[in-house]
């Protein structure tokens, strides 16, 4: 029997009082975790939730986060985590979709309020019965009116729990990706897909690397939920939270705490450079050993400027939710080439295809397949997608790479056309599905061009309706308010025809 969750239990066996969480200058113990998450698992139990139950969790990485995930996976509960920048239309689709009992989500930071929003629309939700605000302190009073708190769920409980196991092939997670619908999918990753990624990840690195990990990736996602939480946990390592990034304060956590690992998109990395004028670069390369990357081309430039100046190449790679993160890597022990997604991790098979299915030689770019005990369980409610990404053991991942001759991966792209605008995965089809819910639209195409600093930037391309009149910036701004923060195209154009191919398809290669 399997559960990610058991990792927790086992280090606050044998390091109670290791620092397993820093945040806004607080500490918190493993012990302290693992006390919570128990009163999370007693707190659920005793509402009546459990096997078989979705439990959805949309919070930013602050404490609480952790004892919620695992609270609900002891239980045997599937934990459906959302993305914490979720548009209300968005939030409401998962959450019915995922047919999600209950709601755990965080109030605010900064300048985005989220919790309001969600009390109202988990209310709306067809299934789902509570929901509990995370504040930024776990044991603080509700700071929504009219809701309850983490404190009350948990108010009372026990603080040990018997974790329950689960078969390797049943659910753990619950993770929402767009796709080429544009409409966003459950993915499901398995206790066995979880485990063994883990365990697969923890043999790539030297303890001594990740010792103190910044956890700037969201933990909302497939790389934060294996690389910033149960990574870490397993190891009794300590995750220094990032909720908000900003340079210059996360500059000051890494060489306050001593930081020596951190995973992020490269734009991350180039956002450090410009803002490290009063690092201490001595400090830093004192602890920092391992910088991962991936999500998006790595600029060789930004790579050797990095270590450079601060001792610590970064190590692109390649991977997603469906294959529970991690395809290839640069691994520092080899030759790292920073224009290349690395080489396949050690249990991972990766291969390239024509459009018939055959495999490639080096050198020729095709769709990347995977093979591996990561590879997901399915989508969703949504058996023909999976039966189209699932075929034969293997993966079909839709983007577009080569093998070189030394067995490292070459990205070209999604085939679907998916823009990788700075740390944003943005689908076309997403885009142009709500800009054509505007009355005065017709037609709508968007595509990725090419930016200096964000790598990618979407560029939209509509045609109106015969009797109606909209200019450029007002429907822009119109759709800004319809997305997700950053997700929004940097320029959008009201031209009078889109370019068609002979079938009907948009010409997207004669748009300028």
């Amino acid at each position: 029997m399997l559960n990610v969750a058991f990792y927790l239990d086992a280090t606050a066996a044998r390091a109670p009082g290791a620092t397993a969480v820093v945040y806004k200058g607080r500490r918190y113990s493993y012990a302290q975790l693992h006390r919570l998450a128990n009163q999370v698992a007693n707190g659920l139990a005793a509402a009546g939730y459990g096997a078989g139950d979705r439990l959805a969790v949309c919070c930013s990485n602050r404490p609480g986060f952790i004892p919620v995930y695992y609270g609900i996976l002891k239980t045997g509960a599937t934990a459906v985590v959302l993305s914490d920048t979720l548009s209300p239309r968005d939030l409401a689709y998962e959450l019915e979709d995922s047919e999600a009992k209950a709601l755990f989500v965080y109030d605010r930071k900064e300048d985005l309020a989220i919790g309001e929003d969600a009390a109202g629309i988990a209310r709306l939700a067809p299934t789902c019965d509570d929901l509990w605000v995370i504040p930024a302190d776990p044991l603080a009073p509700s700071t929504i009116a009219g809701c309850a708190a983490l404190s009350d769920l948990i108010d009372g409980q026990a603080t040990d729990f018997g974790t329950v196991g689960f078969d390797e092939s049943e659910t753990a997670v619950v993770l929402y990706t767009s796709g080429s619908t544009g409409r966003p999918k459950g993915v499901e990753i398995t206790q066995g897909n979880l485990t063994a990624m883990v365990m697969l990840n923890l043999l790539l690195a030297e303890r001594e690397a990740t010792r103190v990990r910044l956890v700037v990736a969201a933990m909302y996602d497939v790389m934060g939920q294996v690389f910033s939480l149960n990574l870490p946990v397993l190891s009794g390592e300590t995750m220094v939270l990032v909720e908000t990034f900003e340079p210059e304060e996360t500059w000051r956590l890494i060489e306050a705490e001593g930081v020596s690992y951190m995973a992020e998109m490269p734009i991350y990395y180039r956002r450090l450079l410009d803002h490290a004028d009063r690092v201490d670069a001595r400090r830093v390369r004192a602890t920092l050993r391992l910088c991962a990357t991936g999500g998006a081309a790595l600029p060789a430039a930004w790579s050797a400027e990095f270590e450079d100046r601060f001792g610590a190449p970064l190590s692109p790679g390649y991977g997603m939710t469906e294959a529970t993160s991690t395809v290839t890597w640069n691994s520092p022990a080899h030759e790292i080439r920073p224009d290349t997604a690395g080489r396949t991790i050690p249990g991972v098979e990766l291969r390239i295809l024509d459009r018939d299915g055959s495999p490639l030689p080096p050198g020729s770019f095709g769709e990347i397949v995977v093979r591996s005990p990561g590879v997901m369980k399915g989508y969703l409610h949504h058996p023909e997608e999976t039966a189209r990404a699932l075929r034969d053991g293997w993966l079909h991942t839709n983007d577009i790479g080569a093998l070189d001759q030394d067995g490292y991966l070459h990205i070209q792209g999604r085939a679907d056309g998916m823009i990788t605008q700075g740390d944003e995965h943005i689908y076309p089809a997403e885009i142009a599905n709500i800009l054509q819910r505007h009355p005065a639209v017709a037609r709508a195409a968007v595509k990725g061009v090419p930016h200096d600093t964000l790598g990618q930037q979407a560029r939209a391309y509509v045609t109106l309706r015969d009797d109606r009149a909209i200019d450029d910036e007002d429907l822009l701004d119109w759709l800004t308010g319809e997305l997700p923060k950053d997700r929004a195209p940097g320029h959008l154009q009201v031209v009078p025809s889109l370019p068609l191919t002979r079938n009907g398809k948009i010409a997207y290669h004669l748009l300028s």
